[in-house]
């Protein structure tokens, strides 16, 4: 059976019917934004494009709003964890092979038109393979195969005025990291997960993925955490790495966003970015 590797392709912040709002506020973060891209399930989005990661603000405009899918209806935050596969098909039967439940009879396939400089629309296309939802009451993790990856990773969408060039960590609270984090050893055979301060990491590359127990998360973000709406695991922070601390600090107090100064990073709380709180590292 093939291994499947964690790669960090993406993540999904809702923001419901908050589109607009949130385009301008992510814009005021310092970050470069796509135009406005329209699924043909219903939903919308912007996204802000790194260098092998991107953040997606996922939401509904009003007259699509009955014609998203309940399981993909969250509050606002940090819904969604995606990783990269370019084998969907053979992903699925891996998946069911090794007893983790997948959501569906097989990947799914949808596409949304891409508004490029030169002002063509063509079709971007994906397949994806998402875990079932009983596994991530307030979100979801996901796979995501880019079938036309050049209308995703464009070099012109990778210029952000905060500086960031990847996303490098995804922090989760539970309140049992041990037992949480066995949905990605499950999916990960043989990946590396290493116990840490409040809980345990799994390695994705040069990327991490935490799982904390809540005292951990209090401990480390205080009163910039989101307040929490049930007891379930659920997605919590982000960790960006910039080209500079002075680029972001400056992109930052450009915005008028509240941030906090940290020893060798910078805090910007939930309150301001739809429910994730957000750390800059050089």
């Amino acid at each position: 059976m093939t291994q499947i590797i964690p790669q960090i392709d993406h993540v999904v912040i809702t923001v419901s019917d908050q589109l607009d709002a949130s385009y301008k506020q992510y814009q005021k973060l310092g970050f470069t934004m796509t135009a406005r891209g329209h699924h043909s399930l219903g939903t919308s989005n912007n996204l802000a494009i790194f260098g092998t990661t991107y953040l997606e603000l996922l939401g509904y405009e009003p007259q699509n709003a009955d014609k998203v899918d309940a399981s993909w209806r969250f509050d606002n935050g940090l819904t969604g964890l995606v990783f990269k596969t370019k084998d969907s098909e053979g992903l699925y039967k891996s998946l069911i092979a090794h007893g983790v439940k997948v959501d569906g009879n097989g990947p799914k396939s949808f596409f949304r038109p891409v508004e490029l400089p030169d002002g063509s629309k063509p079709e971007a296309r994906f397949k994806t393979v998402r875990l079932d939802p009983s596994y991530t009451p307030n979100g979801q993790i996901f796979f995501c195969d880019h079938l036309t990856p050049e209308l995703v990773y464009r070099p012109e969408w990778q210029k952000h005025k905060n500086g960031v060039l990847n996303i490098v960590r995804v922090v989760l609270e539970a309140k049992d990291p041990t037992k949480s984090i066995e949905l990605l050893r499950n999916t990960f055979l043989g990946s590396q997960i290493v116990e840490i301060a409040g809980g345990l990491r799994l390695k994705a590359e040069n990327k991490v993925i935490d799982y904390l127990t809540p005292e951990a998360t209090k401990k480390e973000f205080g009163d910039t955490l989101s307040k929490a709406k049930n007891d379930k695991d659920r997605k919590v922070a982000l960790s960006f790495k910039t080209k500079s601390l002075g680029q972001t600090r400056q992109a930052l107090a450009d915005g008028s966003i509240k941030f906090i100064e940290r020893e060798s990073s910078i805090l910007v709380p939930a309150s301001e970015t739809f429910g994730v709180v957000m750390t800059f590292v050089e």
